[in-house]
């Protein structure tokens, strides 16, 4: 058996068999890969028959997932849950992500499929698949559909594909483990006919200007601690409109002796923290970010804190990425 990507549990594949109605969501504030895995396993479902509604809360921020959202329906239509479909979540790891549209269908049958490494079970046993390994969730359904009997073609190898590079910063964060199974996969999406290149270009080109300045004026303000073993940036309330957190990852964390960044965005009401560390930095952001109500993966994580100020919240979550980042130090000795 493959240990990075086991086959799940035939009570899942089952259940989803068994169904003919099929109500699919992934997480509110959505990412590519939320969005692909969704509208891939649409694509699946129908392909066998299944009556399937897409729900996604949104915002739709991102410039690059904008054109999505006429997809996604934000509330299930009552006859459609009258139906009893099965909820199928994609990328979440707790049942407060998929926000809103979910409060109406907790009574469902559902199932989650997800590769976050912290979370909570929200299902009953054998009706998820979580593999903290996989690098995304659209390889994970990319693996139920072949455990359907569904077929693969060029749309739906598309959306798969998307869905890996976006999440994988286009193949940048893809393990050594986990890299065979999933370019032997990525090269079953090519062979359906679609172009990395232009896959790429669509989806980087185009960025307004002003989100560039903003990107670096971030950038610019960031500072550092521990002799550069973090870097810590902040987005103001003015900018909070703005999805540039990908450009200031990127930028930060090629920093000279850089292990872990903490990102800091004035909410208003509420500050999000995001966390992002180094490969072999050796820190878990993931285990910090659920010390605050959040999660994610071990070098990939955020949270959500009310309640307190930019300072007072910069303060609690610098305290325990500090311990991290000296234990991983001390470790290395």
């Amino acid at each position: 058996m493959n240990t990075i990507f086991p086959r799940c549990d035939e009570r899942l594949i089952k259940a989803i068999k068994d169904t003919e109605y099929a109500i699919v969501i992934a997480h509110r504030n959505p990412d590519g890969d939320a969005l692909y895995s969704s509208l891939a396993m649409e694509r699946i479902l129908s392909g066998l028959g299944k009556k399937v509604l897409l729900l996604n809360e949104g915002p739709f921020l991102r410039d690059d997932i904008r054109k999505l959202e006429p997809r996604f329906r934000k509330k299930a239509d009552k006859a459609f849950v009258e139906n009893n479909p099965l909820v199928i979540i994609l990328d979440c790891s707790t049942p407060d992500r998929p926000g809103e549209p979910f409060r109406d269908l907790e009574n469902l049958s559902r199932v989650v499929i997800d590769h976050h490494s912290s979370g909570i079970p929200f299902t009953e046993d054998g009706m998820s698949y979580i593999v903290p390994s996989s690098p995304s969730t659209t390889i994970l359904v990319d693996i139920v559909r072949e455990q359907l009997g569904a077929g693969l073609d060029r749309e739906t190898a598309d959306y798969l594909y998307r869905g890996f590079a976006t999440d994988t910063g286009f193949f940048h964060f893809l393990s050594a483990e986990a890299a065979p199974e999933c370019l032997r996969r990525v090269s079953a999406f090519t062979a359906e006919g679609i172009s990395p290149y232009e896959i790429y270009d669509e989806m980087h080109d185009g960025r307004k200007l002003q989100d560039i300045k903003d990107t670096a004026s971030i950038i610019l303000s960031s500072r550092t601690v521990l002799d550069g073993r973090l870097i810590i940036a902040y987005q103001p309330e003015s900018m909070q409109n703005a999805r540039l957190s990908d450009g200031v990852y990127a930028s930060l964390l090629e920093a000279e002796n850089v292990m872990a960044v903490l990102f800091l965005k004035d909410k208003g009401d509420a500050i999000e923290i995001g966390l992002r560390s180094k490969n072999k930095a050796g820190v878990d952001v993931g285990s910090i970010a659920a010390l605050f109500g959040g999660g994610g993966h071990s070098k990939a994580a955020g949270a959500t804190i009310t309640g307190k100020t930019l300072g007072e919240a910069e303060e609690m979550v610098r305290e325990r990425l500090e311990e991290a980042i000296l234990a991983a130090v001390q470790n290395v000795q």
